[in-house]
């Protein structure tokens, strides 16, 4: 799964702003899977107030071993839709440097062919950039409803504006 935040511009700096002091003392960046059950209400709480956020997750229907090939297949969707909304700014969470040279040449290839026009990527460390918490808390919050805890998504899905699977997982 992959999950896109979308944020009008104009209020990037205020939801970073809002967004920091959920970080611990000492905590790099916010990790769904590391919080306790009180956190994640308190991150769910204040991410339901954004007023300017948008998500939008794209995934494979199908379980695989090939986590990479089925990252940019998500990703490959991802990049149609936002382009679609004719948002051009991807900032995505910086990984190892070969995997990012990776995604770089996935959306200049993609580029090559005709698609995601527009689409300018950025890689930036997850705790150099609060608004990158966001999608992990978002899927979290998904997954956590295959947990039987439903109580996070509830918050959540009405900033959900596609949740879809690739054309070729279906």
């Amino acid at each position: 799964m992959v999950c896109a935040t979308i944020i009008d511009t104009q209020d990037l700096e205020k939801i970073r702003e809002e967004l920091r002091p959920l970080r611990l003392p000492g905590q790099v960046k916010l990790h769904w899977t590391d919080e306790r059950n009180s956190r994640r209400r308190k991150i769910v709480d204040t991410l339901s107030e954004i007023d300017s956020m948008q998500a939008i997750i794209t995934h494979q229907s199908e379980v695989s071993k090939k986590t990479e090939r089925h990252r940019r297949k998500c990703l490959e969707q991802m990049y149609f839709e936002l382009s679609e909304m004719h948002v051009h700014n991807v900032t995505l969470e910086s990984r190892q440097e070969a995997q990012n040279r990776r995604d770089v040449a996935h959306i200049v290839a993609l580029q090559g062919q005709g698609q995601s026009a527009g689409i300018r990527l950025r890689h930036v460390r997850g705790g150099d950039d609060p608004l990158l918490w966001i999608p992990d808390a978002v899927l979290g919050a998904l997954n956590s409803v295959h947990l039987g805890e439903e109580q996070y998504w509830e918050k959540l899905h009405e900033k959900v504006v596609l949740n879809r699977p690739t054309p070729d997982s279906l």
